[in-house]
């Protein structure tokens, strides 16, 4: 049999516990390992994690040996070492929070709240995901487009944001090569915030109105009661924002109206 590549070892500071047991997953199945018997796997792992790991399995094991300890239960006190659970609560609290960044693009705004909801806990994560979107991207005209839509999805979302992001670049190409000025002072992909507390108020302002004159409209052609939450027109129980954290007041359970 042919000589296994070694794995690089666990390297804490620039990789996380589930990603190296994943990247040593795919390691048994690269070499036709995944069917070897939990001991076999145990001294694989022991002989690549590299000496911090394989010190620190030591220590959490004792005084049974780490190479006489099943496998499970090595598995099991290096997860807990190195990636303990999260609480829900925070979790969600740093879900809400994380709003697009200046210069991410929305594709990597849709990857960072994927990782960040990994333990919340969320019934419906598209959902989740979906509203996040919403109320997180930089983008203010795009906010209110997808506002404006009654039956949107988290796929429509990230297709209305992505080709948003598209043609406000091809606008940028063709502003820079009508106008050498504008060549050598680009405009950002992404609007920027107003420089004063004024600004920003003024632009937030601009959105909840727009949300405002949303409901109203559709409540009056309806007839139905406006929701203490995000004032749409249905039932506090049935909002999708109950569990959100208002952008305005930074208080839980509505968005700013």
């Amino acid at each position: 049999m042919a000589s296994l590549v070694p794995l690089p070892p666990f390297a804490p500071a620039s990789e996380s516990w589930d990603s190296y047991l994943a990247r040593f997953d795919c390691y048994l199945q690269a070499h036709e390992l995944t069917a070897v018997s939990n001991e076999r796997k145990r001294g694989l792992f022991l002989s690549l994690c590299g000496p911090e790991v394989f010190e620190t399995a030591r220590a959490l094991v004792a005084p049974e040996a780490v190479q006489a300890t099943p496998w499970e239960t090595i598995q099991e006190k290096l997860r807990n070492h190195y990636a303990p659970k999260p609480s829900k609560i925070a979790a969600r609290h740093a879900f809400y929070h994380r709003n697009q960044a200046e210069g991410e693009s929305i594709s990597n705004y849709t990857t960072a709240l994927r990782q960040a909801a990994m333990h919340c806990e969320f019934r419906d994560l598209d959902d989740a995901l979906m509203d996040q979107i919403v109320c997180g991207v930089r983008d203010i005209h795009l906010q209110r487009r997808l506002l404006a839509k009654p039956d949107l999805t988290l796929q429509k979302a990230i297709e209305e944001a992505v080709a948003s992001e598209a043609a406000e670049r091809s606008a940028q190409e063709i502003r820079k090569a009508s106008s050498p000025c504008l060549a050598r002072k680009p405009v950002p992909v992404h609007h920027e915030e107003a420089s004063s507390d004024e600004a920003s108020s003024s632009e937030d302002d601009d959105v909840h109105q727009t949300k405002r004159e949303r409901r109203k409209f559709q409540q009056k052609s309806k007839g139905q009661p406006e929701c203490a939450g995000c004032g749409g027109n249905h039932s506090r129980a049935k909002c999708r924002f109950r569990d959100a954290i208002c952008r305005k007041c930074s208080r839980r359970g509505h968005i700013a109206k």
